[in-house]
């Protein structure tokens, strides 16, 4: 397929947020794309060039690309390129747009998306010094190829900011359609939680079918979507759901997903020189929730991993927790999530050690687990961790009494962390799934909601009086709306903020400015911010309740929301969800008396 049809389909996507529209245009594209050129447009189109967990980025700043955008317009009868530049930038507030407005209507050799993500890839891979004016010229060099609308998206998948209201799920759905069974759907689904990588799906369901999934297996180096956990109105209600509960203290933590396996070897990774002792050369991988490769932030995850697990090969479940080293005691998730760096590393990993309980374990000498029950997989990961001091092996309580898992909530509350996991000792893992099999039961503050709130950052408002100096007074969250694949305004917020807070809070915002609202945000005018944003910043927000609002998109609002934290380690699709208010408001203990 030719870049300029591949990126007219790009166009049409753009242009409509209806989710059925969106799927149908997708599976046209897919019926369209041959069999070696699939996997490639279905990541082009994510806005990524491999699977995310493989952490392939550009690193192409704004700045880079305002130079090669110089150097692939400029003419002898356009000397003054780069005010013209600055000019539609200004009014367009999108380097994507500005590329459109420069390029050609046609270019004389069309070229292929095999040729142009090979192009890409060069541009990805290249580091060191030089890099900056490879990337640059590079750039320039593809643009000059390009017409209007594929110089457009290409411009911002490098720059990280093409955004065309879909997800993974949404790439599902148009698999199904082009399969001509939608039923298809949820085992295309249940592939992708085990091995999310839909390039590599796409690619296979193109070459083999339905039938060709049976080849995806769950294997090492390949994060498994973790199972989340389900919002209840209180341990009642959790005990009327499980019979028999399966306790779990709640750290407020990151969570961390470890991958060993002694049989694969990588190259080029220094893992253990925070120890002083030799590069371990086997596999030893950590990831995210969100699928994010971390492994060089956990130097001391890595080395107590090859010390004390007893296996050829496994993959672990488990939260990471920072801790006093003076004291033992467990430190808050923003002193824990210091360790998420690029710089540094060996310092803070000093400063703030880490314990990794380990909570469940999917994989384990080459054989998946996922489908045993939580009571069979802990049988097993209890005889293959040795004791030590970094993981452990996380303690549990199982009993079908209330005043036994109050009396270990209140025990939880003691060691002060955020509550219990209740779960149904009997339940397979349900990767990917956020369902009543896991159910989490905290307290951000016994002052406010029973539960937080976890939100993502629409826009901010400027400063006023005091605040002025930052530049920030205010911002917007909202929440996200699974049915309709979309993010909901729920609450402004200007109250709760140390000053370092607004200066980070400021920082991360103004590398995700946008010059128009999303088309996946739905905003009422009257809250529009001074500065919009690309929906990525997460933070979890404390309230007194939750109030019906005919304002908000959302339906409801918060009264009196407060920042509690800001939450790196997940991504706006993993916040909390509109169905999850609507029960939240239901819940309250103020509308049950």
């Amino acid at each position: 397929m030719k870049i300029s049809l591949f990126s007219q389909y790009l166009s049409l996507l753009d242009k409509t947020s209806k989710r059925l529209e969106i799927t149908t245009i997708l599976s046209e594209l897919i019926n369209k794309l041959n069999k070696e050129e699939i996997d490639k447009a279905i990541y082009l189109s994510s806005g990524y060039l491999r699977a995310p967990y493989e952490n392939i980025k550009f690193n192409m700043a704004e700045k880079m690309m305002l130079r090669a955008l110089e150097q692939a317009y400029s003419t002898k009868d356009n000397l003054n390129i780069s005010s013209k530049i600055n000019s539609i930038y200004k009014k367009e507030g999108d380097l994507g747009n500005v590329a459109f407005e420069l390029a050609k209507d046609k270019v004389s050799e069309e070229i292929e998306i095999i040729q142009v993500y090979k192009h890409l890839q060069n541009i990805a891979k290249e580091a060191g010094p030089g890099s900056q004016d490879y990337k640059v010229n590079k750039t320039a060099e593809l643009l000059k190829r390009l017409d209007k609308n594929s110089a457009k998206y290409i411009v911002r998948i490098i720059l990280g900011l093409i955004r065309l209201g879909f997800t993974e799920l949404t790439i599902i759905s148009a698999l199904a359609e082009y399969l001509g069974n939608k039923k298809y759907a949820s085992e295309i689904e249940k592939k992708y939680n085990i091995h999310p990588d839909i390039g590599l799906i796409a690619k296979i369901i193109k070459q083999k079918g339905i039938k060709g999934l049976d080849e995806i297996k769950i294997e090492t180096g390949v994060p498994v979507l973790s199972q989340k956990a389900q919002r209840v109105s209180g341990m009642e209600e959790a005990m009327k759901r499980i019979k028999n509960v399966w306790a779990e203290f709640k750290f407020d933590g990151t969570r961390v997903q470890l991958h060993l396996d002694r049989d694969k070897y990588i190259s080029g990774e220094i893992q253990n020189s925070l120890f002083d002792t030799e590069d371990n050369k086997i596999l030893i991988r950590t990831y995210t929730r969100n699928l994010e490769e971390t492994t060089h932030q956990y130097p001391d995850i890595v080395l107590a991993a090859d010390k004390q697990i007893r296996a050829q090969s496994i993959i672990l479940d488990g939260e990471a927790i920072g801790f006093n080293k003076k004291t033992g005691e467990f430190l808050p998730f923003q002193e824990t999530i210091q360790r998420k760096r690029k710089h540094d590393i060996e310092e803070t990993a000093k400063n703030i050690p880490l314990k990794y309980y380990v909570f469940d374990i999917l994989f384990l000498n080459g054989q998946s687990l996922i489908d045993k029950t939580l009571r069979e997989r802990r049988k097993i990961l209890d005889k293959i961790i040795d004791k030590g001091d970094t993981i452990i092996v996380d303690e549990h309580l199982e009993t079908d009494r209330f005043e036994d898992l109050k009396k270990y909530y209140e025990t939880a509350k003691e060691k002060k962390l955020e509550g219990l996991i209740a779960k149904n000792p009997e339940d397979m893992y349900q990767a990917g799934a956020r369902s009543y099999s896991w159910i989490k039961l905290k307290s951000a503050d016994e002052k406010l909601l029973k539960d937080s709130i976890d939100c993502v950052v629409l826009g901010y408002y400027y400063g006023k009086g005091v605040r002025s100096k930052f530049g920030i007074g205010g911002f917007l969250v909202g929440i996200y709306d699974e049915k309709e694949n979309n993010f909901k305004t729920i609450t402004k917020i200007g109250t709760g903020l140390t000053e370092e807070d607004w200066g980070v809070l400021k920082k991360m915002a103004d590398k995700l400015k946008v010059g128009v609202l999303p088309k996946n945000i739905i905003m009422n005018k009257i809250f529009t911010p001074d500065i919009l944003l690309s929906p990525e910043i997460i933070v979890e927000i404390g309230a007194d309740e939750i109030s019906v609002s005919p304002s908000h998109t959302a339906g409801y609002a918060l009264r009196f929301p407060r920042l509690l934290k800001f939450r790196a380690d997940k991504k706006p699709t993993e916040i909390t969800t509109l169905n999850e208010i609507k029960s939240m408001f239901k819940n309250q203990p103020q509308r049950k008396k």
